[in-house]
């Protein structure tokens, strides 16, 4: 029987059930009525147990290849939510094993990786989605699709601040390529373009490894890009700007926290060029409330976790390729390592 054709809730099987599992998944696949967890793995037993009996999952493994040899041919779909240092053998296994599947970002710890996963799914037939949520957050969506209503996009920037480590994961890839992601693929995604001219500078402070990056990128539609990462900073920063004739969006995911707003600026009439002599002449300023959009103030609901969820649960029944599937993910990866190796 083929349930991607709704004869009955999508069986779903998940591969991790660690933080981003519990915190996130778990609640956004709960809250769906056309979704039915029915396995769970973790090399934890005691974790993926706890995580059972919270959600009435039926079955618990140990072993993600026990689960997939058992589960295999009565689920729809597993979502792998592993570290980045094991997600390409688990995904791929995935696909092997003939599931459409999502895996938690970056896909595999480099643009090889990403690649081979590509051919992978596309070999086997399968869709396998990339879980890069900022995509998905409402504020986001609306403060873009504002800006894109009313001007031309010429500029967006994206921005990533911690104070931790450059090196994620017990250091089997750098934070810029784990967790920096973020802000390329979503910078990517705003310019809408292809990136065709990149440079970079990039530090190392109190760590040998890096852990900071500049980088400045001109997409082939002659929108600028700008990304900014540090994790030896202050706390959690990440925002984003777009920015176009007489329109910009100021959009905050968070300082400090996890803030989710906007603020669209739009200047009409005559431009000033001195805010000393002139004054800041005639501006408007729409403010977007995350939460309020998203109808919730539940972090894995405003921060797009159950939007890329439901998106890939959609995109199953449809069989259509989700917006950030594993071909579009490659993309990111590519910029991304374009920007590491283009340092200067």
């Amino acid at each position: 029987m083929d349930k991607t054709r709704g004869e009955g809730p999508m069986r779903i099987g998940v591969i991790g059930a660690g933080g981003i599992a519990r915190g996130v998944h778990l609640p956004s696949l709960n809250d769906m009525d056309d979704v039915e967890v029915v396995a769970i793995c973790d090399i934890l037993e005691d974790r993926a147990r706890a995580m059972a009996e919270k959600y009435a999952i039926p079955n618990v493994y140990t072993l993600y290849k026990e689960m997939l040899e058992h589960e295999a041919s009565e689920l729809d779909a597993v979502f792998a939510l592993v570290e980045p240092g094991n997600m390409f053998h688990v995904a791929w296994t995935c696909l092997e094993a003939g599931l459409d599947t999502f895996c938690e970002k970056p896909p595999g710890i480099n643009l090889m990786q990403a690649e081979t996963l590509a051919r992978k799914a596309e070999e086997a037939g399968k869709i396998l989605q990339v879980g890069f949520n900022r995509r998905h957050i409402p504020v986001v969506r609306e403060a873009l699709d504002i800006v894109r209503r009313s001007t031309t996009v010429t500029q967006v920037e994206g921005c990533f601040f911690k104070c931790g480590t450059g090196a994620f994961d017990h250091g089997s890839l750098s934070a810029f390529m784990s967790d920096t992601i973020h802000a390329v693929d979503l910078v990517r995604s705003m310019a809408n373009g292809e990136p065709v001219a990149v440079a970079s500078v990039q530090a190392s402070h109190g760590e040998p490894v890096l852990n900071a990056w500049n980088g400045i990128c001109r997409f082939d539609n002659g929108v600028m890009g700008i990304i900014k990462a540090n994790y030896q900073t202050g706390g959690r920063v990440h925002r984003f700007e777009v920015h176009g004739p007489a329109v910009s969006a100021f959009i905050n995911l968070g300082f400090g926290g996890a803030d989710c707003e906007a603020t669209i600026l739009s200047h009409h009439g005559k431009a000033q060029y001195s805010l000393a002599s002139r004054g800041t002449g005639d501006q408007g300023a729409i403010r977007l409330d995350g939460k309020q959009l998203a109808g919730s103030d539940e972090f894995y609901r405003y921060y797009g976790f159950y939007q890329e969820d439901r998106h890939f649960i959609d995109c199953l029944k449809a069989r259509k390729e989700p917006e950030t599937s594993i071909a579009d993910a490659v993309k990111s990866m590519r910029l991304a390592e374009m920007l590491v190796a283009g340092r200067i």
